[in-house]
């Protein structure tokens, strides 16, 4: 099938000279490309492996990743097939090893699940990784060009993982109305004759691919000053970034930048481009001005202006910021311990599977070693009997997630003393699941504790001790939406929400947009299947209508406490 060629894409130059480079010198690190949907990412991508392709002399795969994958198909496993014909124990290859020499691409890269992720940008870095699977071990080199992309509307990246990418590019839909005229009008004709659609643009191909390699060629000639490397560590320093790999990319992309335009020295246009391709996804301190747009993916959020903040305003009775709390008091809420009777009857076949082990399952993923002594007990080696698989079969423990707005708004009124109080004497009833609290305090995403138990979850309510802050409630529950889905337990998931509601909003953003945004939201976690609960205080006043509002036609079973 022929791809959409990477020469006759309008727009989006920060996000082709970000792959542009990365042929040059796979080494820069991956980009990871950040908008929302239909602005043509995954369109970008395949257009670039197939540009790849034509620009190599060795075989250079397109590898995808599919958001259902397992680690024994992204690392390798054992081959069931000759173990099954053959009784011959060997592995099968994974999709990083299958990627070497060219392209891996993961789509909606937030919703993977993190260790998954973790696996997966572990091995771009290192250039290999080491499997080990039911017996079998074998380091695995896999040079690979890691191509990621996310819509931050549909959750987060960690920051840890985020920083693995060297390159992040968001991509806007600022088209002029000429750009769109003609982006539609390129993708029809592709569609009615692919074949001469590629035709048409086979010159403008050729030259893309004659520069890359003629940059190639070129680019371990190019040279930076020592003067501009000291530019960019002081540069570094400025901005407090973690490590070395920001300041790694910029050089190694302003470099390609250089040999790209047929230069042997680095000048200052180059960095200029290097830095705001390595700085796109990154939350660094005084970068703004490199950026279009703050990052998605930061857990901290910096102050609002006096315009947003004044319309964050707390009730009435509202006291001094920083309200300290009592200690922890356990008690019941009637009606909240109903809800945690109410049974879940979503069913979910896709949920993570493990724990016990049965025989002949249809789900879970198959426990090699386990179906060997089974099948081996059975006499499948002597009588050639057919093989009796043996899966791990998924939890059934529930997931109790707790969002906890201890913003100053909450604590002024009391609410959050008491919520935390009914929280901790309540959610006892479901000790036996599995807990997750997130808290929002003092203007930071903080994970209180993850798949704990009830005792820890009751130590995590202890330890806080006082409310603060700006209500960034729509950026935490976008972090605890990213986290529930990496679990993949969506059939048995209860979600918890301890808040007044009131979102600060952005800079120059009405209420009413910023309740908008906040229902978008709350309406993606309950589109995932989860029981969810809203505990709010009793609104007064002007805020009667306020939740009853956000939560409407939802559903949400809203208590007031």
């Amino acid at each position: 099938m022929t791809q959409f060629p990477f020469a006759a894409i309008v727009g989006m130059e920060d996000a082709k000279n970000s792959l542009i480079y990365h042929a040059i010198d796979p080494r820069i690190g991956g980009t990871l490309l950040l908008g929302h949907r239909g602005c043509a990412k995954s369109t970008l991508a395949r257009a670039f492996a197939e540009a790849l392709r034509l620009a190599s002399d060795q075989p250079a795969p397109f590898v995808e990743v599919p958001l259902g994958t397992t680690e024994d198909r992204l690392l390798g496993s054992v081959d069931a097939q000759s173990l099954v014909e053959k009784q011959l124990w060997s592995g099968r290859s994974g999709l990083i090893e299958e990627a070497h020499g060219g392209v891996l691409y993961i789509d909606e890269i937030n919703l993977l699940p993190d260790h998954l992720a973790d696996l997966i940008l572990d091995s771009a870095s290192s250039n290999q990784y080491r499997m080990e699977r039911d017996g079998i071990t074998r380091v695995v080199e896999c040079r690979y060009i890691l191509i990621g992309t996310m819509n931050p509307e549909e959750g987060d990246l960690r920051p840890q993982l985020s920083d693995r990418f060297a390159h992040g590019v968001p991509i806007q839909d600022d088209f002029s109305p000429e750009e769109r005229m003609e982006i539609v009008r390129l993708r029809i004709e592709y569609d009615d004759r692919p074949d001469a659609f590629v035709e048409a643009y086979r010159e403008s191909t050729s030259a893309l691919i004659n520069g890359i390699c003629a940059a190639r060629q070129i680019l371990p000639a190019v040279s930076i000053s020592d003067e501009r490397r000291m530019a960019v560590a002081a540069k570094g320093r400025v901005f407090q970034l973690e490590g070395l790999r920001a300041e790694l990319a910029v050089v190694r992309t302003a470099r390609c930048a250089a040999a790209w335009a047929k230069r042997l020295t680095v000048e200052e246009c180059d960095l200029d481009v290097a830095w705001r391709l390595c700085l796109g996804h990154r939350h660094i301190a005084k970068a703004e001005e490199h950026r279009s747009e703050p990052p998605s993916n930061a857990f901290r959020f910096p102050p609002l202006d006096n315009q947003s903040a004044a319309t964050s305003r707390a009730p009435l009775e509202s006291r001094a910021d920083g309200k300290e709390l009592f200690d922890l008091n356990p008690s019941t809420h009637i009606e909240l311990s109903n809800w945690f009777v109410k049974k879940s009857t979503i069913q979910n076949p896709l949920s993570p599977c493990c724990g016990r082990i049965s025989k002949d399952s249809a789900m879970g993923p198959i426990a090699w070693m386990e179906t060997i002594a089974a099948s081996v007990r059975g006499g499948w080696l002597e009588n050639r009997k057919r093989i009796r698989l043996c899966r791990r079969t998924p939890s059934h423990g529930e997931h109790i997630w707790c969002f906890l707005d201890a913003s100053r708004s909450t604590g002024m009124n009391q609410f959050l003393g008491r919520a935390r109080d009914f929280l901790a004497g309540t959610v006892s009833s479901a000790r036996s699941g599995k807990f997750h609290l997130l808290l929002l305090n003092k203007g930071e995403v903080q994970w209180q504790c993850r798949n704990a138990t009830f005792s820890g979850f009751a130590r995590g309510l202890g330890r806080l001790k006082e409310a603060a802050g700006k209500s960034f409630i729509v950026e935490a529950l976008r972090a605890l939406h990213r986290r529930i889905i990496a679990t993949r337990n969506l059939a048995k998931n209860r979600v918890l929400i301890l808040s007044d509601g009131l979102a600060s909003p952005c800079s120059g953003e009405q209420p009413s947009d910023a309740m908008l945004r906040l229902r978008r939201v709350v309406r993606r976690l309950v589109l995932n299947g989860a029981l969810t609960a809203w505990i709010a205080p009793a609104p007064k006043r002007g805020l009667k209508r306020w939740l009853p509002q956000l939560l409407k036609g939802l559903a949400v079973t809203r208590f007031e406490i």
